[in-house]
Order: C-alpha cells, then structure tokens, then sequence
C-alpha cells in the first residue's frame, strides 16, 4: 500500500522537481510554487542543504518557508519567501534586481535569524526591528547579511564584510 501512495505521489509530482524536494516542501507551498505565476519563472533548487527553512519570517504568529530558486531563463539563483497567510510568494534575487543584485549564487550557506535585536552590522544606519523572524544569508569567511520583512517587503541589512 506505502508503495502504491508513493508511485501515486511521484506521478503527480511536476517535472524537475526530486524525490528529496518532494518531502521537504508543505502541500501549502507546493499549491504556490507549481501556480502558473509562479512555475513559468522559477524552479527550486537545492544546491544548498538545507535548501529550505520554517520561520514565522513576517511576523503574523504563522510559519512561512523560504526556499532557493533558480529563474528558468538566465540560471540566476535567489530565495522564494512564502508567507503562510496568504499563501503568496515574495522573490529576493533570481533574476529579479535590489540593493544587493539579482543572482544569489554566492550564498554558501544561511540560517533563521530568531526574532530579537539585531547588533549593529557593516552598515552605517540602525539595526533593523524585525518584525518576524530573518533569514541570515553566509558568503564564509567574507560577508553575511539579514533579508528581514518590514511589512511590505524584504529589505537587506549588511552584518559583515
């Protein structure tokens, strides 16, 4: 019967997504990512383990899930914030420009950044006040930087260089 679900499973499962992918992302985010709007421009990508992480990122009291991506056209690698109410997605990267450009691929590793005060990083202005959780992005031994939402978007915050 296990068997049969699982065959079931992936012959349902959209094309270029793995088997590991498959049971790592929440039926609420699958619904997001295999959505048309989303599913044109973007793959997951897990060149990164963890590829994924649980956080309540926007800070309504619910658990969201970021995830990497790659934009299908140019290759360019970024993150995919998917807020649980909602559900909607937010891009960082990926194609898509802001303060810190639009292919992630340097990102070696990353980590959930818990609620609470953020010491002052490179950068001259304040620290910010993070509503929700943030999501802390490693280039290791050179830079870290927090990807924090303040309630319309996600901003950048330079930890080190």
């Amino acid at each position: 019967m296990t068997s049969i679900l699982l065959l079931t499973s992936l012959l349902l499962w959209p094309a270029g997504l793995t088997f590991k992918e498959l049971y790592s992302v929440p039926e609420w985010v699958r619904r997001v990512v295999e959505h048309p709007d989303f599913a044109k421009r973007y793959e997951l990508d897990a060149h990164l383990n963890p590829f994924c992480h649980r956080a309540d990122f926007d800070g309504d009291g619910k658990v969201d899930f970021v995830v990497f991506i790659r934009e299908r056209s140019s290759g360019k690698i970024g993150v995919a914030f998917v807020h649980r109410a909602g559900p909607r997605f937010h891009v960082v990267g990926a194609g898509k420009a802001g303060v810190h450009g639009d292919d992630y691929s340097w990102v070696d590793a990353w980590a959930v950044f818990d609620k609470g005060a953020v010491s002052q990083g490179a950068e001259e202005k304040p620290p910010p006040r993070l509503k929700g959780d943030a999501l802390l992005l490693f280039k290791t031994e050179a830079a870290s930087a927090l990807l924090w939402w303040n309630g319309s978007g996600y901003r950048w915050y330079q930890q080190g260089d």
